[in-house]
């Protein structure tokens, strides 16, 4: 089984580089316009399920996609939601001086919670549905942080509608092997994933 992990559509948070988290945010035009280009692009491919986190910005893009790909209503999954920022907010990545913003405010959700909740509803989907390939439309923390702890090096910065795909492996940690990260594939399938894989400087995916 394959398990495509793709990132919401653009929107105007993004766009100015605030940190959205579970703030629910709607896409804006290029954000949907994305989405669709990416649904006619999995037209005809062997996707048969659809997933996505429940805030607005990710059931629009799940939607439109389902909608050019001919897929399934997508399914709302509470585990798939964004990594909360806490009081950050609203607040941009960037401070004025150019620098990137620290994530290490106390109201921010840790990183090992966000990956404890999602890994195992992904290895929950791969155990019921063992001969479909199901996608998962989320957010850029969350795919960072899975693919952070699967691969043996940083994940990439993931970047609006960026696709990630796992393939199911029992010999692999977790479960599942890393195929492509943001687009581009991995050539190491025996990867092993470091004991601290989630570690090192931290930044949103905007």
């Amino acid at each position: 089984m394959r398990i495509g992990l793709i990132r919401h559509g653009e929107t105007d948070w993004n766009a100015q580089s605030r940190l959205q988290g579970t703030t629910d945010i709607a896409l804006n035009e290029r954000g949907m316009e994305q989405a669709r280009e990416a649904g006619r692009l999995l037209q005809h491919t062997t996707w048969t399920r659809l997933y996505c986190s429940p805030l607005v910005r990710t059931r629009t893009t799940a939607e439109l996609i389902a909608r050019e790909a001919e897929l399934p209503h997508p399914v709302a999954v509470d585990e798939f939601i964004e990594r909360s920022f806490g009081e950050l907010e609203g607040l941009s990545v960037y401070y004025e001086d150019g620098s990137r913003r620290p994530l290490d405010h106390p109201s921010i959700e840790p990183k090992s919670a966000v990956v404890d909740r999602v890994l195992p509803k992904l290895q929950q989907i791969a155990g019921e549905h063992p001969d479909e390939d199901a996608l998962v439309i989320t957010h850029g923390s969350v795919v960072r942080l899975v693919l952070d702890t699967l691969l043996p090096f940083p994940a990439p910065h993931i970047t609006n509608l960026g696709f990630s795909v796992l393939e199911t492996n029992p010999t692999m940690p977790h479960g599942f092997a890393v195929v492509t990260a943001n687009g581009y594939p991995v050539l190491h399938p025996t990867q092993v994933a470091p004991a601290a894989s989630a570690s090192g400087t931290e930044q949103a995916s905007v």
